[in-house]
């Protein structure tokens, strides 16, 4: 491939274009050549190469090489300047121009390679090439036009046939379609295979009445494209046809004539054929002089056979016969209407007999298969089923039920009071479904017609039970069962006589431990085992918070008469001071109770009023005395520091947030986190992704933007995604595997938008445009990961404020499920990750209850009904073990702690 350099910088226009001809020694040839060069911003932002060509010609241009941070496109124009095509993809990546062009009425081009608006500097390669198009000149661009023009021949024993032409659906030389007629005078395999393609085109055989025959060939991009089919006698038409492309080709077509009659007319001699899950298809005919064509197949284990005419040109019938001759299932349908057959045999062996239905010769094509049935895994009667044991979460069978195997039993049982929920699906015939109890009665049954799926939801009190699959008559399918069981909501009462308003949620192995007011103490400590609440606390004045789990015990603050506000413990008896910060009376009021390493962090007030950092080991209670004044704030206030734990270390924010600190408890192991190099960064929304940390933060020049941290004392710059100075901060960094998500406003519109990263400013990219959903207004919230899918809350002018979900990709950002149907908002709240099941709060215009979903429309449900006319507003779900404990109220009884 030659390649050229080092010439004179080519012009900005088409008058001081680079002319090619003087490198390449004329007109663009099939062999690619290659100019390198290069595009500046600032005086070479535009170079132009003409070109001629010799021939009406496909002309491939591609442009690659670009430098990082660069973007350069591609324009090709023609002879006036005048723009015809171009390639304009986003970043550095390869841009290509593939088209058909004319050598009139004058045969010079223009290729201009041009630098976008903002794009940093670049080398360049740039590659021209021309490919002749091999047009035959023939109309033959109908089947009508390839019956005067491209008539190949008429085949009765053997014969071939090669032609080279051109198609293309891009450019200037337009030819859509070449057709090419050939006549069989008897039955047989026709091979027709496309080659030596540059361009995307594809294959079809067509009858005499101009229908499309199976198969087709549609092979991806420049692969060869082939039919083999068997065939009738008769007129058919080959169609060559580009796919958005332009190409030369090579036809090859070959004839194999079958000897007279391909189905044997006996039982004796009929033709053997091997079935399977692929459909097989024989093409042939009967008539007065050929009235029976029969199919011999042999199973060798149970399996549901299809057979069915795919086309006819005549009426003709069929037949499914066992070995002893016996018709085991007939299909008579009139005229053209395509006769079928689906039964389910055990193994065996098996004819089918095609028949005319007048005296009218009908051209056929039978299709045949046989899809095996797998050992049948749900036993026929209810004794027995198949046991799926306790069900709780979702379970899932592929099973059949036919002629053969008419009933498929499941026994299962619930623990609790629950609401089941069934799901029958991938159907391709009828099938119902019976709720049985344990004594094996009926307690609904759900008959949809056809292949419609069976949907049961239903509330079933703790038991034993059974499903029954079942079909009528000689309904055959293969089908999909999905079964899922959750327990109805319990309502665990502190307070008798009004609201206990429980809070502070936190998981202790499987115990929920929080805090309440009986009506009686005040707020105390609790905890609940999902059956029984217990109070730990009997304190004046308590009022514990912040509660956190440290070395298998419970940490929180509290307060009483004696000592004020400090840090507490619990072993899940009885509850224990453990400092006195500031001493007597005074409030020390810890906060920001932070895990790092095997040590427990925590910022408090001292006797001298000023709000420091501290460590706790489970044994010993010290100071990390960073600085006098880490945090100014209002002594008697809670500290608005950002505290989280990474790499065994506390990060966090001090002097008034201004900037990040890392420490591992002991002041000689404190640093602080250069951000840019400015001592007023206002760090926030401390998130740890993977192996990376981050945080918003402004470096005073390109404002409140993503920064990220990963060792030493410096952290960098994301990406500048916001122009300016500007203080409003990206929000909810939200971890999905080791991507982050979060909010901002990236041109200060208002409308908020979704951003991903992967820590790079190249992967940093929003998430669909701005001003499409869901970067509208408020944008997102409530982002939470479960799993690789973040799920979050937004809205969108058509359904309203509801559940969303997204892989990251624009096409997978999806409206989960419109749970209040319309513009109307059921405003999700509280989401949260229960045991792979999301877990949220929302309202469906009947109530505002309890919601799980697995991602999907159809397993979006509301699986509670606390207060079935009005407002339970479920709040602070927490998944501790195998259970879902919240705060709800029935509309009677107040606040109250509720468990599922």
């Amino acid at each position: 491939m030659p390649t050229y350099s080092g010439f004179t910088d080519p012009g900005s226009t088409t008058a001081t274009a680079l002319n090619t001809a003087t490198y390449i020694g004329g007109s663009l040839t099939s062999t690619s050549n290659t100019f390198q060069d290069s595009l500046n911003s600032s005086n070479d932002s535009s170079d132009f190469y003409k070109f001629t060509l010799s021939s009406s010609s496909i002309v491939n241009i591609n442009l690659d090489g670009l430098g990082v941070g660069s973007d350069a496109n591609l324009v090709l124009r023609n002879s006036a300047g005048s723009p015809i095509t171009n390639s304009s993809t986003t970043g550095n990546v390869s841009e290509t121009i593939r088209t058909s062009l004319t050598n009139s009425p004058s045969n010079t081009y223009y290729v201009q390679v041009y630098l976008t608006s903002g794009s940093a500097n670049t080398t360049y390669t740039l590659s021209l090439s021309a490919e002749t198009i091999q047009e035959s000149g023939k109309l033959d661009n109908s089947t009508a036009q390839a019956n005067t023009n491209n008539d190949i021949g008429t085949f009765s024993n053997s014969g071939s046939y090669t032609a080279t032409d051109y198609v293309g659906s891009i450019g200037a030389v337009i030819d859509g379609d070449d057709y090419y007629k050939f006549t069989l005078s008897t039955s047989g395999t026709v091979n027709i295979n496309l080659t030596n393609l540059t361009g995307n085109a594809d294959l079809q055989l067509r009858n005499s009445s101009n229908s499309i025959l199976q198969p087709t060939s549609t092979q991806l991009g420049t692969a060869p494209e082939s039919i083999n089919s068997v065939l009738a006698p008769g007129t058919y038409y080959i169609r060559v046809f580009p796919y958005s492309a332009v190409t030369n080709y090579n036809l090859g077509f070959s004839f194999t004539a079958d000897a007279p009659d391909i189905a044997g007319n006996t039982l004796a001699n009929a033709k053997s054929v091997t079935l399977n899950s692929t459909p097989i298809t024989y093409s042939d005919l009967v008539n007065q002089g050929d009235t029976k064509d029969y199919y011999r197949f042999d199973l060798t284990s149970d399996a549901l056979v299809d057979i069915k005419f795919t086309s006819l040109s005549a009426d003709a019938n069929l037949q499914l016969l066992n070995q002893g001759n016996s018709t085991l299932q007939s299909s008579n349908q009139t005229g053209l209407a395509l006769d079928s057959i689906r039964l389910s045999l055990n193994s065996g062996t098996y004819y089918v007999l095609v028949t005319p239905g007048t005296t009218t010769t009908a051209n056929y094509t039978l299709s045949l298969s046989a899809t095996p049935i797998g050992t049948d895994q749900a036993p026929n009667g209810y004794t027995s089923a198949k046991n799926i044991g306790t069900l709780n979460n979702s379970q899932s069978f592929n099973e059949f039920v036919g002629n053969i195997d008419t009933d498929d039993y499941y026994k299962f049982n619930l623990n609790n009071n629950s609401q089941f929920n069934l799901n029958l699906s991938g159907l391709i015939d009828n099938a119902d479904v019976q709720l049985l109890n344990s004594s094996g009665n009926a307690i609904q049954t759900f008959n949809q017609t056809g292949n419609t799926p069976e949907v049961v939801s239903t509330v079933l009190n703790a038991g034993t039970y059974y499903i029954r699959i079942f079909t009528l008559g000689l309904a055959n399918t293969f089908y999909n069962l999905n079964v899922n069981a959750s327990p109805q909501t319990k309502l665990l009462q502190v307070n008798p006589t009004g609201s206990s308003d429980p809070d502070n949620f936190t998981a202790l192995s499987s115990t929920l431990y929080f805090t309440a007011n009986d009506g009686t103490t005040g707020v105390q400590l609790w905890k609940s085992d999902g059956n029984t609440n217990t109070r730990l606390s009997n304190i004046t004045g308590f009022n514990p918070s912040n509660l956190i789990v440290f070395n298998n015990k419970l940490y929180f603050t509290a307060t009483d008469s004696t000592f004020g506000t400090e840090l507490w413990e619990s072993n899940g008896t009885s509850v224990t001071r453990v400092s006195d910060i500031n001493s007597g009376s005074g409030n020390s009021n810890p906060g920001n109770l932070t895990i790092a390493g095997n040590q427990l962090f925590f910022s408090a007030i001292d006797s001298s009023n000023t709000r420091k950092l501290w460590v706790y080991n489970g044994t010993n209670l010290r100071l990390v005395d960073v600085n006098p004044g880490f945090a100014t704030t209002n002594a008697v206030n809670s500290p608005s520091t950002f505290t989280t734990a990474f790499n065994n270390r506390l990060f966090f924010t001090a002097k008034n947030n201004s900037q990040v600190w890392s420490t591992d408890g002991t002041v000689a192991g404190t640093q602080v986190i250069s951000t840019g190099g400015v001592t007023n960064s206002y760090a926030r929304s401390l998130t740890v992704v993977g192996s990376n940390l981050y945080f918003t933060a402004s470096d005073g020049t390109t404002g409140q933007e993503v920064w990220k941290y990963q060792s030493g004392t410096t952290a960098s710059l994301v990406k500048d995604i916001t122009p300016g100075n500007n203080g409003f901060a990206p929000t909810y960094l939200t971890a999905v595997g080791n991507t982050l998500y979060f909010v901002t406003d990236s041109d200060n519109d208002f409308n908020l938008e979704l951003w991903k990263s992967d820590g790079t400013a190249n992967g940093t990219l929003p998430i669909n445009p701005n001003g499409d959903s869901p970067n509208i207004g408020f944008g997102s919230i409530y982002l939470t990961a479960l799993g690789n899918t973040l799920y979050f809350v937004a809205n969108d002018p058509d359904t309203g404020v509801e559940l969303w979900s997204t892989d990251g990709t624009n096409a997978n950002t999806v409206v989960v499920k419109d749970i209040w149907t319309g513009s109307n908002n059921s405003i999700p709240t509280s989401l949260v990750n229960f045991n792979g099941t999301l877990a949220f709060a929302a309202s469906d215009g009947t109530n505002r209850e309890l919601w799980f979903s697995d991602g999907t429309a159809i397993n979006t449900r509301k699986v509670s009904n606390i207060y079935s006319t009005g407002i339970a507003n479920p709040s602070k779900l927490t998944a501790v073990g195998t259970r879902l404990f919240f705060s709800a109220t029935d509309g009677a009884n107040g606040t109250e702690l509720y468990v599922i």
